[in-house]
């Protein structure tokens, strides 16, 4: 399969009082189209920071991301925030929907963005609520939701525009192990059903373990790469024995 997503090299480096601290070390890797991929690794380990990186919303230092055949990196922030916008979907820990909007309206706001009037994609947002278990409560406003029901409604959001990439910031760090496990089926759904492309930060080796590769960061450069294939019931135990032996 080709690559869908590449990293070169990647350096992001803050200023902390008179010194730099480098968050990332020139990490490279490839992502290819279809693939499950997930990045762990323990907190300030730099997992997050890479995917922002990945995802367009922070520029590196130094280093470049290639999204879809595009270099994110070479373009202005105009032109990154539209590539941005039409290649990747995010879903985050918090689920950053909009209290006032209903749930149609949330998973139709990428529409709404990009200009468009979301009525003329209502039969896309019905879609999605569907797949998401969710098509009774499409009326509902996020506070009339459980936590669990507002994170399917912010996948379907980031399923909406057909992204090349999806992107998960620890989607399942704010819910129960229960409700978490259904949301990382649906993730998982949507990579085999829709060929969906997605890369999953997270601390959680049973999350991890849906994934078709894992990549292990630590101290802001990959440590290690495991992979487990294609498969939705991977056992997370042998994947916590190789991380004990890495030392995590």
């Amino acid at each position: 399969m080709p690559a869908i997503l590449e990293a070169r090299d990647l350096v992001k480096r803050y200023p902390v009082g008179p010194r730099a601290v480098d968050a990332l070390r020139g990490v490279s890797l490839t992502v290819d189209e279809g693939e499950f991929v997930a990045i762990m690794g323990t907190s300030g380990s730099g997992k997050s920071t890479m995917l922002h990186l990945l995802g367009g919303l922070d520029r590196p230092t130094s280093g470049e991301v290639v999204i879809d055949g595009v270099n994110i990196s070479r373009l202005d922030d105009e032109q990154a925030t539209l590539t941005r916008r039409a290649k990747t979907g995010f879903v985050f820990q918090f689920f950053n929907l909009i209290p006032l909007l209903t749930v149609a309206e949330n998973v139709a706001l990428p529409f709404v963005i990009a200009g468009e009037s979301w009525a003329q994609h209502r039969a896309r947002v019905d879609e999605l609520l569907e797949m998401v278990g969710l098509a009774e409560k499409a009326a509902h406003r996020p506070d009339q939701l459980s936590a669990g029901e507002q994170q399917r409604v912010a996948l379907a959001r980031a399923l909406a525009t057909e992204p090349a990439i999806l992107l998960a910031d620890e989607p399942t760090g704010n819910l129960d192990y229960t409700t978490g496990t259904e949301i990382l089926d649906l993730l998982w759904d949507s990579s085999e059903r829709l060929g969906q492309t997605i890369v999953l930060v997270t601390h959680a080796a049973h999350a991890a373990a849906y994934a078709d590769r894992v990549l292990v960061v630590q101290d802001g450069a990959i440590l290690d790469e495991i992979a487990l294939g294609r498969r939705r019931d991977h056992e997370a135990r042998p994947l916590i024995a190789r991380l004990a032996a890495l030392g995590l």
